[in-house]
């Protein structure tokens, strides 16, 4: 277990490029597609995430927490009737791109939403700026927020850097500078989960040890924890999801890591929904940073809805499903359900923060990326003797470098 740096009673009181833009990003015009027609007519929203490969379990779940929100709004945004497609990206960013031309040109959706995978929506930016057609992106790469933002684009959701850093912060309080060791999947997230925890950390004042890498979809991490043994950090700071995070947490137990290294990571490492009923006490006394927390006081109201929906205690992703869908509530409440007039409708949402299950959530105009509260949680035994992610501490309305970064 990580030593907190605040007393516990404290802790609870503080809570917690696909390619570059081709024009400027204030130079593109906002006219909305041809499709997006005012009034009372059904509004077609499609959804793409991952229903097969490793992140197949996490795509259930955001479709989900969507499906959720639009039976509780009784299928109707903003006055109008809502028809939602789903189609799956396989966590592959060619495969993305495809169906979001799909969807655009076939189904003629008004708004598109969902991705998981970093790469999946990078390869979106394009696509989407290119038609013209408003994006709800649920992918957390930092480009999206920066060079590659898009005024078609916007996110309720947090960027990696948001995570890393803060991750960072936490481990220098509680570690006091100790040597960390990173490891984690080698694709788009994994490299900037880590590059930002150590640029920070590094910037703090903590030492680094070793940084280890392994395929998207790994089996066997056998000698990566072989390695990771024979270097003795003093902590380890990584990052796998889905499936392979709950491989990754079986074996670190299984290697007798648990319980005597301390381990954190991004939440998604050790999602509440996802991941903590697979694997246990593996994950006990783990530390994430994350937007969403099951024990934050904005998260209730949804984690009791989704629970009597016969699902588990809610995850993020089931989370930014709900939450994408109440932004996109927010918005066509707005307009009165109207997405003719894009630059108007994305003004009218910027100018005021959305309450949601990850609390009220602000945008930052630049790059409509959204400003988030990040949570640190601990792994630890609940009431019942199941293990839930429990809340200490809150860094408060994170907002991301932006485009100067």
């Amino acid at each position: 277990m990580i030593p907190s740096p605040l007393p516990p009673a404290t802790a609870s009181r503080r809570r917690l490029l696909a390619g570059l833009a081709r024009l400027p990003l204030m130079g593109l015009p906002l006219a909305a597609p041809a499709l997006a027609q005012p009034g009372a007519g059904a509004l077609r929203i499609g959804m793409i995430t991952s229903l097969s490969g490793p992140f197949s379990a996490l795509g259930e779940s955001m479709r989900a927490g969507m499906q959720l929100l639009l039976a509780e709004s009784g299928h109707r945004l903003g006055g109008r009737p809502v028809e939602l497609l789903v189609e799956d990206d396989q966590a592959r960013p060619e495969e993305g791109a495809r169906k979001a031309r799909k969807l655009i040109g076939q189904d003629r959706v008004a708004l598109l939403c969902g991705v998981i995978s970093s790469g999946v929506a990078l390869a979106l930016r394009d696509v989407v700026t290119e038609a013209r057609t408003p994006t709800f992106l649920l992918g957390s790469a930092n480009d999206l927020a920066r060079k590659a933002a898009s005024p078609y684009v916007v996110r309720p959701t947090k960027t990696n850097w948001m995570l890393g850093h803060s991750a960072a912060l936490w481990a220098r309080q509680a570690l006091g500078g100790a040597r960390v060791l990173t490891v984690a999947a080698d694709y788009a997230a994994g490299r900037e989960y880590v590059g930002d925890f150590a640029a920070t950390y590094r910037q703090q004042g903590g030492r680094l040890g070793r940084q280890l890498w392994t395929p998207l979809g790994s089996a066997d991490y056998g000698p990566l924890l072989t390695s990771i043994a024979a270097e003795r950090p003093e902590a380890v700071y990584g990052f796998f999801a889905g499936s392979d995070a709950v491989r990754f947490l079986r074996q670190w137990q299984e290697y007798r890591l648990a319980g005597r290294l301390p381990l954190l990571g991004p939440g998604a490492f050790f999602d509440q929904e996802d991941v903590l009923p697979a694997v246990g006490e593996a994950a006990l006394g783990a530390q994430g940073s994350f937007h969403q927390s099951p024990t934050a006081p904005a998260a209730a109201a949804f984690g009791r809805a989704y629970q009597a929906s016969g699902r588990p205690l809610p995850g993020e992703f089931s989370t930014t499903g709900y939450v994408c869908g109440q932004v996109i509530r927010a918005l066509l409440e707005r307009t009165g359900g109207s997405l003719e007039n894009w630059e108007a409708a994305r003004a009218a949402l910027f100018a005021a923060p959305v309450e949601t299950a990850f609390g009220a959530m602000p945008f930052d105009p630049r790059n409509g990326q959204a400003i988030l509260d990040i949570h640190i949680s601990e792994v630890r035994r609940g009431a019942d003797g199941a293990v839930v992610n429990t809340l200490l501490h809150t860094y408060p309305q994170l907002r991301d470098p932006g485009p100067d970064a």
